[in-house]
């Protein structure tokens, strides 16, 4: 059925959504429809617009319509639908009963919030979570401590991130998954519970930091819980090596050209997705001059660097076959270390978008520590 299949398309908050397309043949008194989503005292609902003409008709569903609505939508009268999401945009084509679906990086924010209704996270206040208990997040009958609730909000915006990658993995073995500079690893712990307790699904996750001591609390606190297919390592992210592929790289906050280490590394045991928050990023900082008035400012060249620097690790990966979105990781108030890169391998090199990275670099007189890296290890 087309429901079952664009339902996850529809599993986070949504900005817009716009059906259209005509099949051949069929008589519609409508031409296109509108989604938007609009507070009320019921919580978030939506209202369908549907284009008569020069006019229009309305419709308000609740969130839970929404699916079958588009669903019914798309097998009886239009061929495609974009969808504006929190998370991802998707592009849906429906064909003969075919349907295709494409996802693209978010490029609308959504603002309607349901000010009357309790945020449902991943993880939910209330619920006896063990490793939270356990780090100092959670009472012991479940509530969240006040001062922790950033670290609770974070931790879930984290898991919300990784459940639409881990529903492209395999499902029929166990996972494999690295965790670069993890830490205290709230976020490790958190996704091994989520992978081992809330989806069911059997996985190897090892997390590697170069604090001896961090490590040891960690393997600890893994003992302590009973999470048996979870450990910690010391060690650099470049020297770290595996004999397996892996499913998986996960790397938050590895400073600098870590990140680009982490990116390497990932690419050396094949996996098929990567998950990076980048930061500290002083490599472009030093090379930037030809800018001015923009590299004038400290502030702003600084800024100006990150993003460049990040912008050319997501081009090199699509040049690298893999399908890059660049969000929002958190809200700014919480972190200003809020970009996260998520790369998809969907297939190898393309010449056309490693030709967009050399452009950008040359125009901007760069000499990235990646390429050397990626050539170095015969990647490029």
């Amino acid at each position: 059925m087309i429901e079952e299949k664009i339902s996850r398309c529809f599993e986070n908050e949504i900005a817009l959504a716009v059906v259209s397309g005509l099949k051949k043949g069929v008589e519609c008194e409508f031409s296109k429809v509108t989604v938007r989503p609009f507070a009320s005292d019921k919580g978030v609902m939506y209202q369908l617009e549907y284009t008569v003409k020069n006019q229009v008709k309305h419709k308000n569903i609740p969130h839970e319509q929404l699916t079958a609505e588009v669903a019914s939508l798309l097998e009886n009268s239009f061929t495609q639908c974009v969808i504006y999401g929190a998370l991802n945009d998707y592009h849906i084509n429906c064909f003969n009963g075919k349907v295709k679906i494409k996802t693209m990086a978010p490029s609308k924010k959504v603002t309607v919030k349901a000010h009357n209704k309790k945020k449902e996270y991943i993880l939910n206040e209330g619920e006896k979570i063990d490793f939270l208990i356990y780090l100092g997040v959670m009472t012991e009958d479940g509530r969240v401590v006040k001062a922790r609730y950033n670290k609770f909000r974070q931790i879930n915006k984290y898991l919300e991130l990784i459940k639409t990658s881990l529903d492209i993995l395999p499902s029929d073995r166990p996972l494999k998954i690295v965790d670069f500079g993890c830490g205290k690893a709230y976020l490790t712990f958190a996704l091994y519970y989520y992978v081992i307790n809330i989806l069911k699904r059997q996985a190897f996750i090892t997390g590697l930091d170069l604090k001896e001591d961090v490590i040891d609390f960690c393997n600890n606190v893994a003992r302590e819980m009973g999470y048996d297919s979870l450990e910690f390592q010391k060690g650099n992210i470049k020297d770290y090596s595996r004999t397996q592929d892996v499913d998986m790289v996960i790397m938050l906050h590895a400073c600098d050209n870590a990140t680009d280490e982490g990116i390497v590394q990932s690419l050396k045991f094949n996996a098929k997705v990567i998950i990076a928050v980048p930061c500290c990023q002083h490599e472009f900082f030093r090379q930037i001059e030809n800018l001015a008035p923009l590299t004038q400012f400290g502030i702003l060249k600084e800024r100006f660097s990150a993003l460049s620097t990040d912008a050319l690790r997501a081009q090199l990966l699509k040049a690298l076959g893999f399908d890059v979105s660049v969000m929002e990781f958190i809200d700014t108030e919480h972190t200003p270390k809020n970009i996260a890169i998520r790369a998809v391998r969907h297939g190898g090199f393309n010449g056309k978008e490693f030709e967009r990275y050399e452009n950008f670099r040359d125009y901007l007189h760069l000499t990235p520590y990646i390429e050397k890296r990626l050539k170095e290890e015969n990647i490029i």
